[in-house]
């Protein structure tokens, strides 16, 4: 299965990534690295829409210097790929491995060497299995690292601290603060608060960049909130297509009310999945793939490969294929790169209007997606069951 997958994406490498006009984001990989060592002089030149740190695998795309940065980036993503189905293989099974290879061979064909978010996967996982084996000191520093090269790892401190809390055998509303949870919090301010202080050494007008660059973007077409501000435009209120922010948008007179929706969903979400896994209905694991969902689903934006965040902790915890997930990685693939290739929308101008197959191909995947993630939050596993019933425990060594 690992070769099979692994030339999936050796395919998409090679014959689609490597084609003229497929490449969009690792040319923008290349040419922050370059112009972050070989512009001259100081400060630095940063990337402007992401954390200082993603500088680091963006340099991939120089390394070797062979003047074929889609390839050279591609294959050092396989790599990272592979090794990563034999990480898992060792630390989980080799089940959950072949499960993972599969979802993001079906949904992320076309990101998962194209783009560098197998990076910050790797971090978060690595931050997972420490605090799963109670090690939580690097789990924060793995933790801060992720958030200094994509920002959606800062989502997750607070499910590492309450499993933190939860181990040392504390009450819910009892016993607070307590040190280690505190020390552990701090070390990820520190670190994180160290990289962008150095990015603002580096850059002081554009230190802020992933912040600033986030909210102001519209909403982006294949997003949750623009299937509703989509489903808007049937019952007769505007909308109208944008290129803004290297991706395709809707606009629309229901954008105001509708942002104010998903981000009040959002902070329910959050608050939910929180507090479930306070009062021990959701295991470390569970909650980490809840809090990854809720951000996916309720964000203005969702590019395909904001899949890879979340389908290996999917495959880790359900250790089995949920036929719903396989439905959002193929309906993914089919929007992107199929669909957006079929309307030559690919580095172009978007068209007047999407025709309504493409964005109805996009709700039926954000209703598939949407409905299984709300059943995997509504959940509660026997296993949580019982620890809810016996908590709180004696405190951990």
């Amino acid at each position: 299965m690992l070769v099979l997958a692994a030339g999936t994406l050796a395919a998409s490498l090679f014959f689609y990534l490597n084609g003229a006009h497929h490449h969009g984001d690792i040319d923008l990989y290349h040419s922050y690295a370059h112009a972050f060592w070989l512009a001259g002089g100081l400060p630095h030149i940063i990337p402007t829409e992401y954390p200082v740190l993603a500088v680091l695998p963006f340099s991939l795309t120089m390394l070797p210097p062979v003047h074929q940065p889609v390839i050279v980036f591609g294959l050092w993503m396989l790599v990272l790929f592979v090794s990563g189905f034999v990480v898992l293989a060792r630390r989980e099974s080799p089940r959950v491995a072949e499960i993972c290879a599969v979802y993001l061979a079906v949904g992320a064909f076309a990101t998962a060497v194209g783009r560098y978010d197998l990076v910050p996967l790797a971090l978060t996982l690595g931050a997972y299995w420490f605090a799963r084996s109670r090690r939580f000191l690097p789990a924060y520093a793995l933790l801060a690292a992720g958030t200094l090269l994509k920002l959606y790892p800062a989502a997750l401190l607070p499910i590492i601290a309450i499993e933190q809390y939860r181990v040392l055998g504390r009450g819910v509303l009892r016993s607070w603060p307590p040190a280690g949870v505190l020390a552990g919090v701090a070390a990820f301010s520190a670190i994180v608060a160290a990289g962008f202080g150095i990015a603002y050494l580096m850059e002081p007008d554009g230190w802020l960049g992933p912040f600033t660059y986030g909210l102001r973007r519209p909403i982006q077409v294949e997003s949750v909130p623009a299937t509703l501000l989509w489903a808007g435009s049937l019952a007769g209120f505007p909308v109208k297509t944008d290129l803004s922010f290297h991706s395709f948008n809707l606009l629309g007179s229901l954008t105001g009310a509708i942002s104010i929706i998903f981000n009040a969903a959002f902070l329910a979400g959050v608050a939910w999945v929180l507090w479930r896994q306070a009062t021990g209905k959701l295991d470390l694991g569970r909650a980490l793939v809840a809090i990854l969902l809720v951000v996916i689903c309720t964000g203005r934006v969702f590019s395909p490969q904001y899949l890879i965040w979340v389908l290996p902790f999917i495959a880790i915890v359900e250790r089995r294929y949920n036929p719903a997930w396989l439905v959002v990685c193929a309906l993914t693939t089919l929007i992107f790169p199929i669909a957006y290739s079929g309307l030559h929308t690919v580095g172009s101008a978007p068209p007047v209007e999407f025709p309504l197959w493409f964005l109805g191909a996009i709700a039926l995947r954000n209703f598939v997606m949407v409905a299984a993630s709300v059943r995997f939050l509504s959940r509660t596993p026997p296993q949580a069951s019982l620890e809810a019933r016996q908590w709180p425990r004696s405190s951990a060594a």
